[in-house]
């Protein structure tokens, strides 16, 4: 393991949104780079630049806009993401993946295939040199309501996920797709606020007063938030990289935005 103190924290990628994945050309080994600018080139980019004394990277949620394993779902568009997330594990980087709502069906796949270890049971709560850490992609914690109850019940039921598994995976990707579609139009239809009345805030609040808490890291809303909560706990919500990179790092002394 690397020797270094630097935390890396990102999340919201969303790789592949929109058909955004789509390659245009092959490279001499076979494999296909990103269309120039997009957000998996961007991405790319940034994990082939993290620097080598980056202890941990934390990847914070939904980094792919849709991922289902299972026998006959295709997953060569992120051929590259996988290479480069292995090259990052290879140099003595562990890499943390959170599952988010986009991307919660992982069953094996991921690690064999990069080394990255999968924190499914969120919030995780860890010390950090010293600083305490409470952090999750943030679908799944806090009051969310009947709706937001609903939904998770439906993404993590065997039941649900069974069936998924033996449905044509065009079908299958028929409905991820219209279904992310239509919750990148109601966002920008109806941005999301994020203020002390937010589910996260709250839950932060309540959290704080069973633990000791120095910094608060989520994802999921496409914000980018920084607060201080009443027990003096910095709390971070990370945005979406639809318009720019964005992530965290902390020093052993302090969490910057980057």
């Amino acid at each position: 393991m690397t020797g270094g103190k630097r935390y890396v924290f990102t999340s919201d990628t969303h790789l592949g949104a929109g058909g955004a994945a789509f390659v245009i050309a092959s490279d001499e080994d076979g494999s296909t780079p990103y269309i120039a600018g997009s957000t998996e080139a961007r991405f790319e980019e940034f994990l082939d630049t993290l620097p080598d004394d980056v202890k941990i990277l934390f990847l914070l949620g939904d980094i792919f806009d849709f991922w289902f394993e299972r026998p006959g779902v295709n997953h060569n568009a992120f051929t590259r993401i996988l290479a480069a997330i292995s090259r990052v594990v290879e140099r003595g980087t562990l890499v943390y993946f959170f599952p988010g709502n986009h991307d919660w069906w992982t069953f094996g796949f991921l690690e064999r295939q990069t080394g990255m270890r999968i924190i499914k049971r969120q919030p995780l709560y860890l010390s950090l040199e010293g600083k305490r850490f409470c952090m999750a992609h943030g679908d799944s914690i806090g009051p969310r309501g009947f709706g937001g109850w609903l939904l998770q019940v439906v993404l993590k039921n065997r039941l649900v996920i069974g069936l998924a598994k033996v449905l044509p995976a065009s079908w299958l990707y028929r409905f991820a797709s219209k279904w992310s579609g239509s919750s990148r139009h109601d966002n920008t239809v109806n941005p999301y606020v994020f203020d002390t009345r937010s589910p996260l805030y709250r839950f932060a609040c309540k959290y704080e007063q069973q633990r000791p808490v120095d910094y608060f890291i989520f994802g999921h809303v496409h914000r980018k938030v920084a607060m201080t909560t009443p027990g003096g706990a910095q709390l971070f919500i990370l945005n979406d990289w639809s318009e720019g990179a964005d992530w965290l790092e902390f020093d052993s002394e302090e969490v910057v935005r980057k």
